[in-house]
């Protein structure tokens, strides 16, 4: 003896599962987006249909890299393609700007990535070797806000050569 078959199906619309009821024909429940500021799908007020069609879809970056703009929670934000970087106001003071990348600063943010792996091992491996008073120091160093203001300074300045590099090498020669 087999078992009737269940009141209610899942189907799948616009990336989403859906709860069917076989009798009706029409959906169990109307879903919310669980981001209030979600933008697209489920972001309304319940009564409107949730088929995913009438939403905006994310705009796709452009080829050049310039002014690429990224959703994120309903409100636009700039975003980094592979040839671009994208700075953040906690470690740039001109931020946010888009920075075009060239072969050069390719190669500096990987000289970039080098170093900070090695920063890494070493705030790891002096927290292992001085545990109670590691962590403290280096907090004790990094808390004072005139500290905080010269790293961001410096990584300001140190962002502003990727700028410059970029506007003056196609237009400089040497000789």
């Amino acid at each position: 003896m087999d078992m009737p078959p269940s009141r209610y199906r899942v189907e799948e619309r616009g990336r989403r599962l859906v709860v069917i009821d076989r009798k009706t024909g029409r959906e169990v429940s109307h879903t919310k987006s669980p981001i209030p500021l979600g933008g697209g799908v489920g972001g309304g007020n319940g009564s409107q249909k949730r088929s995913g069609r009438g939403s905006t879809p994310p705009p796709s970056p452009p080829a050049s890299g310039r002014g690429a703009q990224g959703w994120k929670f309903g409100l636009k934000q700039t975003r980094a393609t592979p040839d671009s970087f994208v700075t953040r106001s906690w470690f740039d003071a001109k931020a946010p700007r888009t920075i075009k990348l060239n072969y050069t600063a390719h190669s500096r943010l990987a000289t970039l990535r080098f170093g900070g792996a090695i920063l890494i091992a070493l705030l790891v491996s002096g927290t292992f070797l001085f545990w109670p008073w590691f962590p403290f120091t280096v907090a004790a160093v990094l808390t004072p806000p005139k500290t905080r203001e010269r790293l961001r300074e410096a990584s300001t300045r140190w962002i502003d050569g990727f700028d410059q590099a970029d506007g003056s090498a196609s237009s400089s020669t040497v000789g």
